[in-house]
């Protein structure tokens, strides 16, 4: 079994800075300072989201400082990080209930009596102009414009904003001002990490180390998982629907997803069933009751088994989607209960992802007869019970 400081060295790490030194500084018994910093641009997370939160979970487990940083100032100028235009700038009350709903979310992982939530407007408010140009002193912009993302944004004809090449060093100056030994951060954030590191070295500081995580690729499995791309499961969803979501994933990330997702170690995953199906199940039951509790879990698959397997619907997972007349084309129900235009509700007849009453439907203009409250099914996981307003 491995230690916890190997645990933390290797669990989804994607790459660290300077592992050996962070070695050291584990074996050296100081309680370090470990930061995961967030902007709350979004109100929910997903499950990528969680290998961070988890990651600091593991340094609370081993007794050091661990400080959850919400940058409500910096959330207002917008990470540039991978982007190819420039972030829309939030309202204080966008930050403000995109805030609470975050760290809700975040307590689900880790533990809230070990956890300092700090805010970098404490500090970064305070920074004068003449304070900022000091510290853009220490920056060079050399370095800023040889970034990736801001790079190809250049040479690509797009616009890159003066205050985006502000977010890297500002995000940098909440390093220095925690003095922080560690910071934790998807791949994607490597050199915003970087620049703190940097910039502390400029400040007489000893430089963070920095622990990039893994990407978790998302239901379309080809992509990271994102809200933008609509490829994710969040946190915050219900167990029928993150199950659901999860048996919808391809085959060859179904031992990814037992690591990454449902935190299951190499012995686990080895004793995971060998039917792609049944192995599937164990990974979302498991995911699921981390959320949810065990008894969620429970019942998330045997609803999942009753609805799929058993080819029944259970009742809770089909909705009411009524209308004011006796009968609808089958493209307008389709069209309304997946939220889509009629061209893409057509598309999906075509493909074969629409059922009624069990019945795959191939023609679109159909008559539905209301009265009869058929149940619709389009793709895996809509589910709607068709009936006339009274």
């Amino acid at each position: 079994m491995e230690s916890g400081k190997e645990v933390i060295l290797k669990w989804a790490v994607e790459e660290i800075t300077d592992a050996t030194s962070l070695a050291h500084r584990l074996d050296s018994g100081k309680i370090l300072v470990v930061k995961h910093g967030v902007d709350p641009t979004k109100p929910d997370l997903h499950l990528g989201h969680a290998l961070s939160l988890h990651k600091l979970r593991q340094f609370q487990e081993l007794g050091h400082k661990t400080i959850l940083l919400i940058g409500d100032f910096t959330a207002k100028i917008g990470d540039p990080s991978g982007r190819n235009s420039a972030r829309p700038i939030l309202t204080d009350d966008e930050i403000k209930a995109n805030l609470k709903t975050y760290v809700n979310q975040a307590k689900l992982i880790i533990d809230p009596q070990k956890t300092s939530i700090q805010f970098n407007s404490k500090w970064l408010s305070k920074y004068s102009y003449a304070d900022f140009i000091e510290v853009a002193m220490r920056v060079s912009v050399q370095t800023l414009l040889e970034r990736e993302d801001f790079s190809a944004r250049l040479t690509g004809g797009h616009s890159l904003a003066l205050h985006e090449l502000f977010y890297p060093v500002t995000q940098a100056i909440d390093s220095v001002e925690m003095n922080s030994d560690v910071e934790i951060g998807g791949w994607d954030q490597r050199l915003n990490m970087l620049m703190g590191r940097e910039l502390q070295k400029k400040s007489g500081q000893i430089p963070q180390e920095v622990v990039e995580m893994k990407a978790l690729i998302g239901l379309d499995g080809a992509r990271k998982m994102s809200k933008s791309l609509n490829n994710y499961i969040g946190l915050g969803e219900s167990a029928d629907s993150m199950f659901g979501k999860l048996m919808s994933i391809p085959d060859h990330l179904i031992d990814q997803y037992a690591e990454l997702a449902a935190f299951m170690d190499t012995t686990e995953i080895k004793a995971l069933p060998k039917h792609p199906r049944d192995r599937k199940a164990a990974v979302a039951q498991k995911v699921v009751e981390l959320y949810h509790g065990p008894a969620m879990g429970k019942k998330a698959l045997s609803d999942f088994n009753q609805t799929f397997r058993d080819k029944k619907v259970a009742d809770h997972l089909a909705s009411d989607l009524l209308f004011n007349r006796d009968s609808i084309s089958l493209l307008h129900a389709v069209a309304e209960a997946a939220e889509c235009s009629n061209s893409q509700a057509a598309r999906l007849i075509s493909q074969g992802a629409v059922t009624l009453d069990s019945q795959k439907m191939i023609e679109p203009n159909i008559e539905i007869d209301l009265k009869s409250q058929p149940m619709l099914q389009v793709g895996k996981h809509t589910w709607r019970k068709l009936g006339k307003i009274e």
